[in-house]
């Protein structure tokens, strides 16, 4: 992995943060972030995601969540792939807006995984993308999202591979397994922020049986 110092931009979010810091950072951001990201960046994430899911769901006619969906640049991509009935999640307001502007979700809301969240098993899939970091409470927040799967249902995750790195979130992951109840079938290195040098881990989880 690249040692280069990290874009500040991207490093006020590589570090345990509340809701409302995290929340402030992104209004503040909203505007700029599919450009920032896509350009300056070179935001991959969301590709690897939506290749996952095509492997799994080539057929297309499935429900999908969009957990922490941001300016809507995951479900555009699903959109563009085929898939319709996506339901899109995220922390900010802001960033819920720009998403709504993309008019690609069948469904938009305000929800904060680091709460409680109440979620209904209707998905086949739950894609959550660029969600997890550096939060040490991140990896015990993932399983909250087995209850929106219906069964048979998957969970495509990524990791920022610094974050990855730097809390150990493969022993924190695998502690959060045994804990609730859950396993990874598929763990892959990906493109994540090729223009920062940083890597990605996308993770395919299902509860256990």
């Amino acid at each position: 992995m690249s040692k280069k110092t990290i874009n500040p931009r991207l490093a006020r979010n590589y570090h345990e943060a509340t809701s409302e810091k995290s929340r402030e950072v992104y209004r503040q951001w909203a505007s700029t972030y599919d450009r920032e990201l896509i350009e300056d960046f070179g935001y991959r994430a969301p590709d690897a995601a939506v290749e996952c899911l095509l492997e799994y769901f080539p057929s297309r006619q499935i429900e999908i969540l969009d957990m922490g969906c941001g300016t809507g640049l995951v479900g555009e991509l699903l959109c563009d792939a085929g898939y319709k009935q996506i339901d899109g999640l995220d922390l900010s307001p802001e960033m819920i807006l720009k998403a709504a502007e993309k008019g690609v979700y069948r469904q938009l809301g305000e929800a904060d995984l680091s709460t409680s969240i109440s979620l209904e098993p209707i998905y086949d899939a739950i894609l959550c993308v660029g969600v997890f970091s550096h939060g040490s409470r991140q990896p015990f927040d993932l399983p909250k999202l087995f209850a929106g799967l219906k069964p048979g249902g998957v969970l495509i995750a990524t990791v920022n591979g610094k974050g990855w790195h730097d809390i150990g979130w493969s022993t924190l992951l695998e502690k959060s397994s045994q804990e609730n109840g859950f396993y990874v079938e598929s763990l892959r290195d990906i493109p994540y922020l090729t223009g920062e040098g940083i890597p990605g881990k996308l993770l395919i989880a299902k509860p256990t049986p």
